[in-house]
Order: C-alpha cells, then sequence, then structure tokens
C-alpha cells in the first residue's frame, strides 16, 4: 500500500460474489448469471473471428454492434455507445459527468458496485433507503442538491421495478444526470430508452451478461442523447471492446429467435420456483428479474444459506442491513431448481 493514494486507500473494496475452487461441484445460484450457453450462432460468430483476422485491433467505434442495438431499438447510430461491461461505463460517467465537488445520489440496498466506480473517481455519494415494499421511492432523490443519481431498474438484489411513467414524472423535476442501469429489463421488459429522445439528462445502461449469456465476453451499451454520448467516446481507451466480443454481442443482437425462447425458459423456471417457496411459506419479494429475493419466518436468512452450502447449492447472502434478512436466488434450470427446492423443503423440516 506503499504507493496508494488517498482515494485508493478510502475506497470500500467491492468483492465479487462467491466462486468456489470445486465450481463444477455446486449449483450456483448466487451470481445472477444465465443457467443455459450462449446461442449457436453467437459461438459460430466468436469462431468465425478466429483467424489472422486477430492480429489487427478491432473496430474501436464498434459501429455494427451499435447499428444493430440502434436499429432493433428505433433510435440512432450516434446515440450509441459500447463498453467493455457496464462497470466501464460506470466508472466513466464518475470520471467525466460528475464534478468532484458534486454529490451523487444511490439507492439503498441496491448493487454496491455503484459505490466502488463513484470511490475509485474521488465522488461522494448518499445512500437512499428503498421504501417498506423494498421499491426504489424516486420522490427521495428530489431532497438533496445530488448531480447525478444512479438506479438499477429492476433494482439488484430486490427484483424491483420502476415504470418508465414514473422515471418521466421524475425528470420533469430533476436537472441532474440519471444513470438507469437496465442489466435486467429483458426478463420483463419495460425498458425507460425511449426516454433518451425527450430528456438529456438521462442515459440507459444495457448488458450481455445475463439475458444472452455472455458474462464472459464483458459488453455492455449505453444509450443517451448525443452529447452523452460523445463525452463517453472522449473518455474512452481505445479499443475497449475486443473483436471476439463485437462479434459475438452483434450475433447475439441478431438471434431473436434464440432470445425469446432462452428469455421464455427462465420465466417459467422463475414462476415454477415462486411457486414452491410459496408453498413452503416463503416471502418472496416481487421481482421483474431472473432472480428472487426472499426470506422465510421459521429461519435466518444466514443459516438457510449456511444449510444449503452445506448441499452444494449457493446462493446470495449479505449481512449489510435489510438484506440479511433475505437470501437471492437466481433462476437456473429446471433441474437446478427442483434440487434447490428438495433441499429447502429438508432444511425446513428440521426446523
Amino acid at each position: 500500500m506503499k504507493y496508494w493514494n488517498k482515494t485508493l486507500k478510502s475506497m470500500n473494496e467491492f468483492i465479487p460474489e462467491e466462486q468456489p475452487a470445486d465450481n463444477e461441484d455446486f449449483i450456483k445460484l448466487n451470481t445472477n448469471e444465465n443457467p443455459f450457453p450462449p446461442f449457436e450462432s453467437v459461438m459460430k460468430a466468436i469462431a468465425g473471428n478466429l483467424n489472422g483476422g486477430l492480429k489487427h485491433y478491432p473496430d474501436p467505434e464498434a459501429v455494427k454492434l451499435r447499428e444493430i442495438f440502434a436499429e432493433q431499438n428505433e433510435i440512432k447510430t450516434e446515440n450509441i455507445f459500447a463498453g467493455n461491461g457496464s462497470y466501464e461505463i460506470l466508472t466513466m460517467l464518475f470520471r467525466g459527468f460528475i464534478e468532484s465537488t458534486g454529490t451523487a445520489a444511490l439507492p439503498y440496498p441496491s448493487n454496491t458496485l455503484y459505490h466502488t466506480a463513484a470511490q475509485s473517481a474521488g465522488i461522494k455519494f448518499e445512500k437512499i433507503n428503498s421504501g417498506p415494499d423494498l421499491t426504489i421511492d424516486l420522490d427521495k432523490f428530489t431532497a438533496g442538491a445530488y448531480s447525478m443519481v444512479v438506479i438499477a431498474n429492476p433494482d439488484n438484489p430486490t427484483g424491483t421495478f420502476i415504470p418508465a411513467d414514473k422515471i418521466r414524472e421524475f425528470l420533469k423535476v430533476f436537472k441532474g444526470l440519471l444513470v438507469v442501469d437496465e442489466a435486467y429489463i429483458d426478463f420483463y421488459g419495460g425498458s425507460a430508452i425511449h426516454l433518451i429522445k425527450e430528456f438529456d439528462n438521462i442515459i440507459i445502461i444495457r448488458s450481455f451478461s445475463e439475458s444472452y449469456s455472455l458474462a464472459g465476453l464483458r459488453v455492455a451499451i449505453a444509450a443517451a442523447n448525443e452529447e452523452l454520448i460523445k463525452g463517453l467516446f472522449k473518455l474512452n481507451g481505445s479499443n475497449n471492446i475486443n473483436t471476439l466480443a463485437q462479434a459475438g454481442a452483434s450475433a447475439a443482437l441478431l438471434d431473436t429467435k434464440s432470445f425469446n425462447y432462452n428469455i421464455g425458459m427462465l420465466r417459467s423456471n422463475k414462476e415454477y420456483l415462486e411457486e414452491r417457496l410459496s408453498g413452503t411459506g416463503f416471502e418472496i419479494i416481487p421481482s421483474k428479474a431472473n432472480f428472487i429475493f426472499t426470506k422465510h419466518p421459521d429461519i435466518p436468512s444466514s443459516e438457510l444459506y449456511g444449510k444449503l452450502k452445506e448441499h452444494k447449492i449457493l446462493v446470495k447472502f449479505s449481512d449489510a442491513p435489510i438484506q440479511s434478512g433475505y437470501i437471492r436466488i437466481s433462476i437456473g434450470t429446471m433441474m437446478d431448481i427442483k434440487k434447490l427446492c428438495t433441499a429447502v423443503e429438508s432444511i425446513l423440516a428440521e426446523v
């Protein structure tokens, strides 16, 4: 730590989700990863680029990928920026779109990666608690003079959702920059991306990690008015998305048949899990994502997490305030879900 600066020394370290060394022995329902493999079309596109072309740098502006996404969302290519995962885009926003004297507002509970992105840029932030039902109350974000507000919609870890009309009403009042992380929007729809045509102070972030089964490629999209997008390009290091990632993400967008089938399977598995858990007394927060936030009145969530781990099943548990009362369960294959339910019922029988 001899050469760490003050910002680095004061940062809270982001701890990734648990990844056991004997990964294959566990059912992993703790990282919100898609349990299904990437589309066959994606694998073919990546394989088709495993050639001598890799000696060249990739397209620095990821034009093809941006064009496809823009056309599908009825916006201009100039309104799109492609990044090396959502975190890269978030760090750019904190570096270039808020003054060092400004303050950001972040909901709680939500993705703590936002805290890391803010702290790494030396930006102060305040945590705004969600309502009693764990939904994000946008009215609370108008109480302070915030330069930037970052929300996840649907939220992580709760899965709660804010309709686009409510976001529109907030933007009529809020004069700072609103960042909406829509990493999980594909599972149930309801994107606010059309609002970039009405307001110049909203930026939407979309991910390929969850709904497209491409967490390993690290690709994300930012959509906003042209001025904001030009700022992201100015901040961007050259060639941030490699050739294989651009090819795979482009193919994923074009394969709507596989995408719709994948989403349908996940929603069906989620409904099955909710029905099984509700039948055993679990309280489930209504979720519009590929995970559920839940608790049982007869067993502490920390204990349930530990006992499931003994069954070689990983779910997400945090000892932070509010979150410590719940576990987050990612939606897996039907086989995984049935094994989870059997283990849960066995654990509850011993309580």
